[in-house]
């Protein structure tokens, strides 16, 4: 009863993923999200019912012996690198303490504590091996691209959410997630993890004008479509259909635009330069923010673009090197490289590796689907 009750709660944390920022509210002025209160809920019930020790002592390093599988051997690999990470995150707060007054750490450290809950939720099904259909992340996917296009096409104008914090953004696929990038993401990551399906999340990508996510998709091709001909058709098409898709009105469907390539370059730049050395320790999640001029509306923007430098903000050099190994572990035992790899190259343009609902993409369909 509690494993059939367990899996309904995971279908709906998937599914709501296809409805990206629709189903954000605040509460008590905090921003939260469907599936965090249901991975909240996930975790409660399982704290009461889980043999926290033997889950612990599964994921342990201490566990790896010399005739180990490799199976197992990835797993302790893994968790090797999620505590090396856990320690960047931790010095990293230690050094934010010194910097800021208590109370203004509240809200950051609230991130902090979602990741946490994100990761637990990772190793207790790791731990617990549940297997859950496919067609839930496929599904979840249609859902996301419906919404996009009835955007597209019914509310082309999205510069009316501005006053919300959100870019101004006219003639794009936009929603669920009120940014053509993170759409374009979460559509790339169904793409790669349901290939055949892969012209009708094509569209809604290349709807998205986004051409960082583009870049990722044509790179993350070459590196697996090992058929130079096959690759070259596909590149091809890609072009062809980059080429025919309509210029409307307005800087974000120019595809010549340099305005947010350098924007983007000079504001990540900016941070090497003002926290030069504390790059080597992290400062704490989300607490770039506090030293954020104020302003008239509210602003979605925390942080640096690129992941690598937003983990080295936050966690320092420890955090990023555990957050690799972490993340090479996954790889070696997914059956959905493509993907994982797509994730890791858009990470370099934008803040993908930590936006929640592709974080918990990722780590939700390594942990229910079967392993290498």
């Amino acid at each position: 009863m509690l494993k059939q009750i367990t899996k309904y709660f995971l279908i709906t944390i998937i599914l709501s993923l296809g409805f990206g920022q629709l189903l954000r509210f605040e509460l008590f002025g905090l921003p939260l999200y469907l599936h965090d209160v249901l991975v909240i809920c996930f975790l409660v019930a399982q704290g009461l019912t889980c043999d926290w020790r033997t889950v612990l002592k599964r994921n342990s390093w201490l566990q790896a012996k010399k005739g180990s599988s490799a199976d197992e051997r990835t797993v302790l690999t893994g968790t090797i690198g999620l505590k090396l990470f856990l320690l960047g995150l931790a010095v990293g707060w230690v050094f934010a303490l010194f910097h800021y007054p208590l109370p203004p750490l509240l809200v950051p450290s609230l991130y902090t504590l979602r990741l946490l809950a994100y990761l637990a939720l990772y190793l207790i099904l790791n731990h617990k091996s549940y297997i859950i259909n496919q067609k839930y992340f496929y599904i979840s996917g249609i859902i996301a691209i419906i919404i996009g296009l009835a955007q597209y096409i019914f509310m082309p104008d999205m510069r009316l959410f501005q006053y919300l914090g959100w870019d101004d953004h006219l003639s794009r696929l936009t929603l669920p997630h009120f940014d053509p990038t993170f759409t374009a993401i979460m559509l790339g990551l169904a793409l790669f993890t349901f290939p055949k399906y892969s012209p009708l999340f094509m569209i809604g990508i290349l709807l998205t004008y986004t051409r960082s996510i583009w870049i990722s998709l044509a790179l993350t091709e070459t590196l697996f479509i090992k058929n130079k001909l096959v690759l070259l058709l596909t590149v091809g098409c890609m072009l062809l259909a980059i080429y025919l898709l309509p210029q409307k009105f307005g800087e974000g469907t120019n595809l010549l635009r340099t305005f947010s390539i350098t924007s983007r370059f000079q504001a990540d730049f900016s941070y090497v330069a003002k926290y030069k050395w504390d790059l080597l320790v992290g400062r704490g999640m989300n607490t770039l923010i506090l030293d954020a001029p104020s302003s008239l509306y509210p602003n979605h923007a925390t942080g640096p673009n690129n992941s690598y430098l937003y983990l080295l903000l936050t966690s320092g050099i420890l955090g990023l090197v555990g957050w690799g190994i972490f993340m090479h572990s996954l790889y070696l035992d997914s059956h959905f490289k493509p993907m994982l790899t797509f994730f890791l190259i858009a990470s370099l343009f934008n803040n993908v590796m930590f936006y929640p609902f592709a974080l918990l993409w990722v780590l939700l369909i390594h942990a229910t689907q079967e392993k290498i």
